[in-house]
C-alpha cells in the first residue's frame, strides 16, 4: 500500500521543513511526498530543494488551496492519498495507523482518526498535546450526518483511496475555506469509512495569514470567513443534496421515518445559519409530527438546534433577524417538550454569558427563548439540567 503525502504551501517555509520531517519519519515506509507550491514569494522552493529526491516539488500560479490539491491529486501516483498542511505534523506512526485500517477494511473508502492540537514554533513536549478533538464514537447516526453537526474531521485527519477520490472529484476552487469540510461531506455522503482510534495528527494553533492572496485573512479575523464559507457550502446542499442525504440513519428510501430526515436537516441548517432552509425543513417536519408525542430520538436530534461551534450572537445582535427567527419558531406550536430540546443549550450559553460578565448578553438570550420557545420551556430549560429527554443516543430497532 503506497501513500501519497500531499503538503500544499503557500508562503510558509519557516513552518514547512517541520511538516516534510515529520512526513519522512513515517514507520510505513512505501510513500512519496509531493509539496504544491501555490505561488510563494517566500524561501520555500529553497526548503524543499534541501530533500533532494526525497521529495516531488510542483510549483503553480498563486490560486488558493483547492487548485493545489486537485494538481497534488494530478500528480500522485500512490495508492492512498493524504494530505498534510504546512504547518501541522505528523505522528510517526500516523501512516501505519490508515494502512493498517484500510487493509482490515477492503470495502471502505477512507480511514480517518482523532487529532490533538499543540500551540508554539515547535512540539517539544507531550504536555503540549492536552486538546484533543472529540470525535463522537457513541452517537450512532451515520458519520455524514455527525459531520454535518459538527466537522471533527480537518483534512490531514483522514486517508482516502485515489479511485475513491477519483469518483468523488476535485476540490471546489471557489471555496477558499471550508474545502476539506466540502471533501469530506462528500466522501462520507457516499463511501464507508473505517475509524483510527488513535491520534494521526498534531494540528498545530498559531497565529498567521490563512487563504489564497485573493482573499487572504489573518487568523484573528478568520471566524468571520468559517461562517460565510460554512454557510455557502450548506445553502448548496440544501439545494442539491436528497432528504434522504440527511436521515440520521440511512439514507435509503423508505428506510425510517421521512420526519426524522426533515428535523436532522432543520437542525443542521439552523446550526449552518442557513435559516430559510432550516425554517423549511422544519416546517415539513412539523406537519408530519401533526399531534403525536415527539419520540426520545426526536428529542435527541432537535437538542442540537442552539449548538452552532460558532455561537449564535447575530439571534440576538441583529434585533431584527432574531426576532423574525423566533416567529417563525413559535408560529408552529410546538409540544411543550420538542420547545425544550430546541432551547436546552441555552442553559449553558446564558450561564457562560453570565460568568464572563456578559450580563446583557445573558438577558438577550433568555428573551429570545421567550419568544420562540415560551415562558413555561425556558423556565423548565434553565431551572434544570434537562437533556431532552435522554442522558444519551438510545436508537430504536426500526431504524
Amino acid at each position: 500500500m503506497r501513500f501519497s503525502v500531499l503538503i500544499p504551501t503557500f508562503n510558509r517555509a519557516d513552518l514547512l521543513d517541520q511538516a516534510l520531517r515529520s512526513a519522512l519519519a513515517q514507520t510505513h515506509r512505501n510513500f512519496e511526498i509531493l509539496i504544491i507550491d501555490d505561488g510563494s514569494t517566500d524561501p520555500t522552493p529553497e526548503v524543499a530543494s534541501r530533500y533532494g529526491s526525497a521529495v516531488k516539488y510542483w510549483r503553480q500560479e498563486n490560486q488558493g488551496k483547492s487548485a493545489a490539491l486537485n494538481l497534488g491529486i494530478r500528480k500522485a501516483e500512490g495508492d492512498i492519498l493524504i494530505v498534510l498542511d504546512d504547518d501541522d505534523i505528523l505522528p510517526a506512526w500516523s501512516l501505519a495507523k490508515h494502512a493498517e485500517a484500510l487493509s482490515q477494511r477492503p470495502a471502505a473508502g477512507f480511514s480517518y482518526g482523532r487529532f490533538a492540537r499543540f500551540a508554539g514554533n515547535d512540539l517539544s513536549s507531550p504536555a503540549q498535546l492536552n486538546d484533543n478533538e472529540m470525535v463522537p464514537t457513541h452517537d450512532p447516526r451515520r458519520l455524514v450526518v455527525k459531520l454535518m453537526e459538527n466537522c471533527f474531521l480537518p483534512n490531514p485527519v483522514w486517508a482516502v483511496r485515489k479511485e475513491v477520490q477519483a469518483r468523488v472529484g476535485p476540490y471546489e476552487r471557489d471555496m477558499y475555506f471550508s474545502q476539506d469540510y466540502d471533501m469530506i461531506l462528500r466522501l462520507a455522503r457516499g463511501n464507508e469509512g473505517t475509524f483510527v482510534d488513535d491520534v494521526v495528527l498534531y494540528q498545530r494553533k498559531h497565529g498567521s495569514l490563512r487563504g489564497p492572496q485573493a482573499e487572504q485573512e489573518n487568523v484573528v479575523d478568520t471566524i468571520a470567513k468559517w461562517i460565510k464559507y460554512d454557510a455557502l457550502l450548506f445553502e448548496r446542499l440544501d439545494r442539491s443534496w436528497d432528504i434522504g442525504d440527511f436521515h440520521p440513519f440511512s439514507n435509503k428510501p423508505g428506510s425510517g421515518d421521512e420526519g426524522l430526515a426533515y428535523l436532522q436537516k432543520g437542525v443542521i441548517l439552523f446550526q449552518r445559519k442557513v435559516y430559510d432552509g432550516a425554517r423549511q425543513a422544519l416546517a415539513s417536519f412539523r406537519s408530519l409530527l401533526m399531534d403525536r408525542s415527539p419520540t426520545v430520538v426526536e428529542l435527541r436530534i432537535a437538542a442540537g438546534l442552539l449548538g452552532c461551534r460558532y455561537g449564535i450572537a447575530e439571534l440576538v445582535e441583529h434585533r431584527e433577524h432574531g426576532e423574525n427567527v423566533a416567529q417563525w419558531l413559535h408560529a408552529k406550536g410546538w409540544p411543550l417538550p420538542l420547545r425544550m430540546a430546541f432551547g436546552s443549550q441555552l442553559r449553558w450559553r446564558v450561564r457562560a454569558a453570565a460568568a464572563s460578565g456578559q450580563v446583557k448578553f445573558a438577558r438577550d438570550l433568555l428573551s429570545f427563548s421567550h419568544k420562540a420557545f415560551g415562558l413555561a420551556a425556558t423556565v423548565a430549560i434553565m431551572g434544570s439540567k434537562y437533556a431532552a429527554g435522554t442522558h444519551g443516543w438510545r436508537v430504536p430497532k426500526s431504524v
